[in-house]
């Protein structure tokens, strides 16, 4: 049962013991690694070295809230002070759940010696209402670093 495919847990996505309230879907867009070519001349196929490792990027969104000072509010003041963020967390399921890592211990499918990461808000996407509906609101994160799977 421990490999078996999860049901997502409504989008959930805490900062520490907080809820962000009203969100409903997260994307992480993945990894991503940078190339440079590996120029030699009178060669007339180009060739790539591996380069830089990119953590991507984390998208989430849902229902405004205007009342939530511990979740939405904090991610705009996070987004407008510049704090990186070590304590947000994108579940999977009910207990299990995605978190910058916080050590350099192996385990949640990363190696010993692995950085300790961080997470910062590059977006804070704007209320957005139309007639007869509820407000949507969405935010984004840069990781710095991998995620560890809890």
């Amino acid at each position: 049962m421990a490999n078996d495919s999860k049901p997502s847990y409504f989008g959930k996505v805490t900062i520490g013991s907080n809820k962000v309230l009203g969100m409903g879907t997260w994307t992480w867009s993945g990894f991503t690694r940078d190339t440079v070519e590996d120029i030699e001349f009178g060669i007339g196929v180009a060739t790539y070295e591996m380069d830089v490792l990119r953590p991507g990027t984390i998208s989430f969104d849902g229902n405004y809230k205007k009342d939530d000072t511990q979740g939405q509010d904090i991610l705009r003041s996070y987004h407008i002070n510049e704090v990186e963020i070590t304590d947000i967390r994108f579940y999977v399921d009910s207990v299990s759940y995605y978190t910058p890592n916080s050590t350099t211990g192996a385990g949640g499918g990363l190696l010993a010696g692995e950085k300790v990461a961080s997470a910062i808000i590059t977006s804070v996407d704007p209320v957005a209402f139309s007639q007869g509906s509820i407000g949507k609101i969405g935010f984004s994160v840069q990781l710095t670093g991998h995620m560890r799977l809890i």
